[in-house]
């Protein structure tokens, strides 16, 4: 038997989702026949009722500069990839950010497993390519249905489940191809790589690996466009995500229209926040460029201005930090640390578990 968990998108996602107007409430368990009215309730009005319903939601597994974490880099990197231990909460944090945000019946959260059980077959080959077969076709697919014009105000979530860097290679380089500031072309044979179709903005992809060794060329390849998210050895996240009532309506629009790729972009908006002065000075903090350094991890300008739009992915419409929205500045630090560990954390030997631990605490906060 193969082993999935596909969730065929489009046939439960009718209709565009809509922005609304109002504010979130506290989450609650409410009758079938009362969701119209809770759902015009909770209506999202920007991206700090989006955060809050997070850490309302996931709060109890996960800290809120964890979340707001995630959330960033899923708005800023071609691909997420969560490592850590089998057990942390890797795929609950995935699941559960997508049970939040587009909820459990939607078809718009998509999971595709590993092939490991097909290794321990007799017949291993042939059903590894089967597997592989089935699994593409599902990506290519699902990519398809979040490109459809009638899904254009959707969100599609993929989660690529306990991967081995092999598999995980020919997602993010068999079956995509990922350009020097992180665009993204779904390969197709024949067509040259400026005539591939790109990926559809509101599709988002995270990955979990258990704990992979990250020293060949091959995991410089899959990871250097990457966000890498590292569980802390003491996270024991509930495996299940909880049973939740349908999301507010307008989360997936507050989500879209809040991403942003483009670096000059970016560093006009944090001008125009934080100040030309301060934006030249951003960096790292002393303690988290240290470290970094210690393991072998260095920065070059193209790499900063990858974090630079993530720092400015850091701030709501009105200016606003995710992380703090009190101080600006010390939002921008927070957020310039979280994507300095997310972004060169592959580059640091594995084999030094402490130096890993600490660098992953940055984002536990």
């Amino acid at each position: 038997m193969i082993a999935y968990n596909f969730h065929p998108a489009g046939n439960g996602a009718s209709g565009r989702a809509s922005v609304g107007q109002g504010k979130l409430a506290p989450v609650s368990l409410v009758p079938a026949s009362d969701q119209p009215a809770y759902r015009a309730q909770l209506a999202a009005s920007g991206e700090q009722q989006l955060i809050a319903q997070l850490v309302g939601t996931l709060g109890s597994s996960f800290s809120r500069n964890f979340l707001v974490a995630y959330y960033v880099s899923l708005k800023t990197n071609p691909f997420v990839v969560l490592t850590g231990r089998e057990g942390a909460g890797k795929a609950a944090l995935a699941a559960g950010f997508a049970a939040t945000l587009v909820g459990t019946q939607s078809g718009q959260f998509v999971t595709i497993g590993s092939d490991r059980w097909a290794r321990r077959s007799s017949q291993s080959e042939y059903y590894r390519g089967i597997h592989e077969r089935f699994g593409a076709s599902q990506f290519v697919e699902t990519l398809q249905e979040a490109a459809a014009r009638e899904n254009a105000g959707k969100v599609y979530l993929l989660l690529l489940k306990g991967l081995s860097l092999d598999e995980l290679h020919t997602y993010v380089n068999g079956l995509l191809h990922v350009g020097p500031h992180g665009e993204r072309r779904l390969v197709l044979p024949g067509l040259p790589a400026a005539e591939q179709p790109v990926v559809p903005a509101n599709c988002f992809i995270t990955a979990t690996l258990h704990l992979p060794r990250l020293t060949s060329a091959l995991d410089q390849q899959v990871l250097r466009h990457a966000a890498q998210i590292e569980f802390s050895p003491s996270l024991h996240a509930d495996a299940h995500v909880p049973v939740l009532p349908p999301p507010p309506v307008g989360l997936q629009r507050v989500m879209l229209a809040a991403t942003s790729h483009d670096p000059r972009q970016a560093q006009a908006r944090l001008s125009a926040i934080l100040g030309r002065r301060s934006l030249k000075t951003l960096g790292p903090s002393p303690e988290v460029a240290r470290q970094l350094l210690e393991g072998g991890a260095s920065f070059d300008r193209e790499l900063r201005e990858d974090m630079l739009t993530y720092v400015a992915n850091s701030f709501d419409s009105d200016g606003q930090g995710l992380f703090d929205p009190q101080d600006p500045q010390r939002n921008a630090q927070l957020a310039y640390n979280a994507q300095s560990v997310q972004r060169l954390l592959w580059r640091v030997d594995r084999r030094r578990r402490t130096l890993h631990r600490r660098l992953a605490d940055v984002l536990h906060g």
